[in-house]
């Protein structure tokens, strides 16, 4: 089959799933934004890549500035007919996109179906409800109004959907009340790519470069938006601001980034360090440079995100510090795998959270252990691409089949691509589907 996969994002473990599914035999092109400031995974074609995969950047004709409303709208737009583009030269049979600012959404998924192809709504956030908390943080003015505007719209877009994926079941009961069919939603949560995170000993090239060898670093990596509570980053270096051998790093970009370095000389000197995102190809030694990885999600924003950077630390194999909802996904992975420490998203419990850690260094091995344990456990890209494939299986059949009905063929009977035209689509042969 011919399959476009977009990340506006570019996030690593995208890619992963569209270098499986070219490993199996489907061609596939993989898009994302080249101008938005997230860490983006391996977005090069690497030697080991599939000749059926193209990973393609997308630029735009004009200024892209994420923390304009106007600015970022226009913007969304232009990505939004550039994919279009894409869809009418590339001519898939299915298109799954994640991450996706809704305007540009839309467009695509007009483009797609002029083209009869299927879409799957790969819900990685309820961004109505982001958008609207963004607005509200930020003091604009209607913040309600356009909440409430984009609600219509992502809703629209996810009924006209042929399927959506959830990346937590807690979605589902809010897509229940804005009338998505029970059988179109499927839950499948985000993971990381084990073999680019590979655990690595404490003392780096990185650590020895940032002078973080013989301190207790706790580290954040990431996107860091308002909705990350990034008030919490300074809170903690203040706390610790005494200890020479405690040090708190924070490698992100984004609203909060910004809003941290504006305010980071209200911390001691040298309690703090924030740098930019970091080479794709430095992952596993920057989160290896740290004792403790931090995850933050404001208490807000429990209902419609999930942080993904989570998972990643998981494969890293460091203890886990992590400030938002209880009931969070996040949340509930951390005190099931027992690798870390989870509080809610306020300062007292967070900064106990991080005294705990701190004052019981012999727990920390154990912590470590077990959320590598856990990303060894769950982040079968064979298998998730598997589950996939039983939402590709669903557009074109109506029905949910039996797992047995896509499991993949042997690689050395994976037949060559397929290719429907928009005549004979329809149910495809089952033995494509692998």
């Amino acid at each position: 089959m011919r399959i476009l996969v977009n990340d506006y994002a570019g996030h690593p473990f995208e890619l992963q799933l569209s270098r499986e599914l070219a490993r199996r035999g489907h061609t596939v092109l993989h898009t994302y934004f080249a101008a938005f400031q997230t860490p983006k995974g391996s977005v090069n074609d690497g030697s080991s890549d599939q000749a059926q995969l193209t990973i393609k950047g997308i630029m735009i004709d004009q200024e892209f500035s994420p923390h304009s409303a106007f600015s970022r709208r226009s913007a969304d737009r232009a990505y939004g007919h550039k994919l279009c583009q894409e869809v009418v030269g590339f001519q898939p049979d299915v298109v799954i996109s994640a991450n996706t600012p809704l305007d540009a959404q839309r467009l695509l998924m007009s483009e797609t179906r002029r083209q009869e192809a299927k879409f799957i709504f790969w819900m990685q956030d309820l961004l109505s409800l982001a958008i609207k908390f963004a607005l509200q943080k930020k003091g604009v003015p209607f913040a309600a109004l356009a909440g409430k505007l984009y609600s219509r719209l992502e809703q629209r877009l996810l009924r006209e959907s042929d399927a959506v994926v959830c990346i937590a079941p807690e979605f589902r009961q809010t897509l229940r009340t804005w009338g998505i069919a029970e059988e179109r939603m499927f839950v499948i949560e985000n993971w990381a790519p084990l073999e680019e995170i590979s655990p690595l000993p404490r003392q780096t090239a990185f650590s020895q470069e940032h002078d973080l060898d013989g301190t207790f670093c706790f580290m954040y990596s990431g996107t860091l938006g308002m909705k990350h509570k990034p008030e919490l980053l300074l809170e903690l270096a203040q706390h610790f601001g005494n200890r020479s051998d405690v040090m708190t790093v924070v490698i992100a970009q984004g609203a909060g980034a910004e809003w941290l370095r504006e305010n980071m000389n209200k911390a001691p000197a040298n309690s703090l360090m924030i740098l930019p995102f970091q080479p794709y190809d430095r992952h596993a030694e920057i989160l290896a440079s740290s004792d403790v990885l931090i995850t933050l999600l404001d208490s807000e924003c429990g209902a419609f995100s999930v942080p993904s950077k989570l998972l990643a630390y998981m494969c890293a194999e460091r203890p886990l510090l992590l400030a938002a909802p209880p009931d969070n996904l996040a949340s509930r992975i951390v005190r099931g795998a027992k690798a870390g420490i989870a509080t809610p998203a306020n300062t007292t419990d967070f900064l106990e959270g991080a005294n705990q850690l701190l004052s019981d260094k012999p727990r920390l091995p154990e912590y470590s252990a077990n959320a590598r344990a856990y990303a060894e456990n769950n982040f079968s890209i064979d298998s998730i691409c598997d589950e996939f494939l039983e939402v590709v299986t669903y557009t074109f059949n109506g029905r949910r089949e039996a797992q047995s009905d896509v499991l993949p063929l042997p690689v050395s009977r994976a037949p060559a691509p397929m290719r429907l035209t928009h005549k004979s689509r329809g149910a495809p042969n089952k033995r494509f589907i692998n």
